[in-house]
């Protein structure tokens, strides 16, 4: 499998068998807009690609459960931290589940690892490449490393350039980041240097050096992380390590919604929880494919609801196939499905999504044929085909058969038609598309 490197950018072949993969999870202040939900996803397909190709995966993904904006979101709610991150946590759990998503190797929590996060920022100090101040705060010293800017692809002067210097008056440099905030407000923690709490950027790089090792294979997330995020990540593992804290780098688009960025911070949301009153996570995971990753999507109702069309049409295909094997009383068979190669192509070459709908959109195409010449043996086998390949998408398909009351209403209309009561066999037909069975 080859993989785009955002780091280099260019592509490189995924060789060993044995693949490390970090990805930056939520802050738990509220629930995940569908902008959130796009590396979530993209990680998943990943992930079930590559353990279809026999890869050994070890998946960590974090939960950051210490935040302002947790401290914030309590103050507003009167609730405490744990509360709220643990009311959202839960929350976010649920959404994993509706999207189908395969639970991680590892999901840490950064109030579980403090002792940890405290040991990491002690060897940064040991390695001259962090220095407390007399206010008891800890800080990276970005010149410790000879690469900085080495993923946003910026040298220092250029960022300086961008910084206001009266902002940092405690900082060698003010491009060097918290590691450790002295603070008495919200959840705080004894240290060597002060009483206060864990800055964001080091939680990823101790969680990929406890669970991992001194490198992941491929670290990614949301484009928004590449700087100052990952970036700041990458300069500790290097002050540790003397190497990147990834081999490659994946990073996810926006989803933008009129052609803005969609944030909490612009108003300009959608919750996946929302969607979900409306959609299945089929729908959402299937509007995700319509791009390769890294490019901009574009969310409106209209292009979400021809997505979810397109999804259902497929749907309909499939179970008219069943129905009609059913009313001609043709026993069904348990077929092996085997991922169609142009599939694997399209997913090998950088999880190249439109182009894995375009098979499918082919066999969907063959599916119809094999269904009007009565080949049903080659349609179940073609289905279990399809069904492969929304296993790795992580699409879900349920014979509609399955559900008693269409059972009862094809049963209604078998009987109709072996009656020849073709009044009442139009009337039980009508009521299957109705319900958009087919």
């Amino acid at each position: 499998m080859k993989v785009y490197d955002s780091l280099s950018n260019k592509r490189y072949e995924i060789i060993s068998k044995n693949i490390s993969i970090y990805n930056c999870g939520p802050t738990v202040y509220n629930d995940i807009h569908i902008g959130n939900a796009r590396p979530l996803i993209t990680f998943d397909v990943l992930i079930r690609f590559l353990k279809s190709l026999h890869y050994h995966i070890t998946y960590v993904h974090n939960v950051t459960d210490i935040d302002d904006k947790i401290i914030n979101q309590a103050k507003l709610l009167k609730q405490t931290e744990s509360q709220v991150a643990n009311t959202y946590y839960l929350h976010y759990l649920d959404v994993c589940k509706s999207l189908n998503i395969l639970p991680p190797s590892q999901m840490p929590k950064v109030s579980e690892n403090i002792p940890g996060i405290i040991e990491y920022i002690e060897k940064l100090i040991k390695a001259n490449a962090a220095y407390s101040t007399e206010k008891g705060d800890v800080y990276f010293d970005v010149k410790s490393v000879p690469n900085y800017g080495i993923l946003s692809h910026q040298n220092i002067n250029q960022l300086q350039e961008g910084v206001r210097k009266e902002l940092a008056e405690d900082k060698k440099s003010p491009l060097d980041f918290v590691l450790w905030k002295k603070t008495d407000s919200g959840l705080n923690w004894k240290s060597p240097w002060s009483t206060g709490r864990p800055g964001w950027h080091t939680e990823c790089a101790l969680f990929i050096n406890k669970y991992i090792g001194d490198h992941a294979t491929i670290h990614g997330g949301g484009i928004d992380l590449k700087f100052p995020h990952h970036e700041n990540e990458n300069a500790q593992n290097y002050a540790l390590f003397k190497r990147n804290i990834a081999d490659l780098w994946m990073h996810v688009g926006h989803i933008n919604v009129n052609h803005e960025k969609m944030a909490k911070s612009l108003h300009n949301f959608i919750l996946v929880k929302d969607l979900l009153t409306q959609h299945s996570g089929n729908d959402i995971r299937w509007f995700m494919y319509q791009t390769r990753y890294q490019n901009p999507l574009e969310f409106n109702n209209d292009t979400f609801e021809q997505s979810s069309n397109e999804l259902l049409k497929i749907f309909q295909q499939i179970n008219y196939g069943f129905i009609q094997m059913y009313l001609q009383k043709i026993k069904a068979f348990k077929s092996i499905g085997t991922i169609d190669e142009e599939f694997v192509n399209a997913l090998n070459d950088d999880l190249d999504f439109p182009n894995a709908k375009t098979v499918i959109s082919k066999q969907i195409k063959k599916l119809a044929s094999l269904i009007r010449s009565k080949k049903f043996d080659n349609f179940q086998k073609l289905v279990a085909t399809i069904n492969a390949e929304f296993d790795i998408l992580g699409i879900i398909y349920t014979n509609p058969l399955a559900d008693t009351s269409i059972k009862s209403l094809v049963d209604e209309w078998q009987k109709a038609l072996v009656d020849k009561n073709y009044i009442l066999s139009d009337k039980y037909r009508k009521q299957l598309s109705d319900k958009k069975v087919f």
